[in-house]
């Protein structure tokens, strides 16, 4: 092209002929100065035209990158904030051209990942992913029928409310005794036979135990301090701030163990910790505080346990005392009143009067002390005649009776003998 062009310009200059032949010499120099300017010409038209090509170009694919750009774009023309337009560009101002093949190259990359993408869906997704048209036509897809939830039952667990609670092989007190639970142990029911429910331990012992000697919570359990005193700390730890000294005999409500510490309430509201080898149940409590071979006379028990069932069927009346009405203390007192013995009116008042025994050692004439509501409080007494029987006013069937120690409900606190 740019031969065609300067043989046109030195024809019409005069230099060559139409078929190229040079011209007389003697026109040469006259000519020179005109194909000079000739070719200034030539070459400034075809450096202004090449520039304009090239804006051109770039101002093409400015207008298509803004037509194609996704909305919410930050007007980069689809490049990333950190690029600008002018990278394209060369120093002197010219576009380029190679940069801007580079960005097609990755322009047409990156809309053919869209395209295949597009052709297999999205594998990555943040959740359950719906079609436009699933909600609006689905008679062709199968529905799946609801399986109906298998409901277990939740176990029912009670807990022992009396001292030791017999566990036995059948729902009957003749059958023969799996083992002993003591207050507060936690048992699974299983079902029940009228007065009998079927329970299985902790140890996988299964039996029937009597269903009145259940509850639905853990009652409070209680232990004696069995030396002669011990100490009431802040913490499981003789490291720990003293509270206080707790005397022999005296009752504490128990909790938690704390490796060998036991965490307790005293009857006077202070809570602390006590070396747990301190403290024992009421039989040991006896055990402790009585003497073998104490003297015991037997003649003047029978005596006083003759004298004490004439009485059964009086009425009970509170506050009672006499032939006509008595309460539990008023019966106790009066029985041995006869004989010279003198015990208190309050019930509450029997913890201290004459021997303590142990249960092993329990005989014909002792006084036994009981709670009334199942909180471990001295409130009730009674006199043992012998045979799992004693004697005593019962308020709750109205008058004086003569009841199974066994089966009794309320809670043993001690046992005293006064006959001597």
């Amino acid at each position: 092209m740019y031969k065609q062009i300067v043989h046109i310009l030195l024809f019409e200059a005069g230099l060559t002929g139409p078929t190229g032949g040079t011209m007389e010499k003697s026109s040469l120099l006259r000519r020179s100065a005109e194909i000079l300017a000739g070719l200034v010409i030539v070459v400034t038209t075809i450096a202004y035209t090449s520039v304009s090509i090239r804006n051109a170009g770039a101002d093409a694919l400015q207008l298509m990158t803004s037509e194609t750009r996704n909305p919410g774009d930050d007007g980069n023309n689809g490049l990333s904030p950190e690029e600008d337009i002018s990278d394209l560009s060369s120093v002197d101002g010219s576009l380029n051209i190679d940069k801007i093949e580079e960005y097609e190259n990755e322009q047409n990359d990156e809309n053919n990942n869209r395209y295949v993408l597009s052709a297999l869906g999205d594998t990555a997704v943040d959740g359950p992913q719906e079609s436009e048209n699933a909600a609006s036509d689905d008679s062709d897809v199968p529905v799946q029928e609801q399986q109906p939830v298998s409901e277990t039952a939740s176990p029912v667990y009670k807990f022992v409310n009396v001292n030791l609670l017999n566990v036995r092989k059948g729902p009957g007190s003749d059958t023969e005794k799996l083992t002993s639970l003591p207050k507060a142990a936690r048992v699974q029911c299983l079902n029940s036979d009228g007065e009998w429910i079927k329970i299985i331990t902790d140890d996988n012992v299964e039996g029937y135990v009597f269903a009145e000697y259940l509850s639905d919570t853990a009652p409070p359990v209680y232990k004696f301090v069995v030396v002669n005193a011990v100490n009431l700390r802040k913490g499981p730890s003789s490291e720990t701030e003293l509270l206080g000294t707790i005397s022999f005999g005296n009752k504490v409500q128990v909790f938690e163990t704390a490796d060998k510490y036991v965490r307790v309430l005293t009857n006077s509201g202070v809570e602390g910790y006590i070396w747990k080898e301190y403290l024992g149940d009421e039989t040991v409590l006896a055990s402790r505080s009585s003497s073998s071979g104490q003297y015991y006379n037997s003649d003047l028990a029978g005596k006083i346990i003759e004298y004490a069932k004439q009485f059964v069927g009086v009425k009970y009346v509170y506050g009672g005392s006499s032939p006509n009405g008595f309460d539990c203390s008023g019966f106790t007192q009066y029985v041995f009143k006869k004989f010279n013995i003198k015990v208190p009116r309050s019930a509450a008042e029997y913890a201290n009067i004459g021997t303590k025994v142990s249960r092993e050692n329990l005989k014909p004439g002792d006084i036994l002390l009981f709670d009334r509501n199942n909180d471990y409080r001295l409130g009730h007494v009674g006199i043992y005649i012998g045979n799992d029987k004693f004697i005593h006013a019962s308020s709750s069937k109205g008058k004086v009776v003569i009841a199974t120690l066994s089966k009794y409900s309320g809670n043993i606190l001690g046992i005293r003998r006064v006959i001597k």
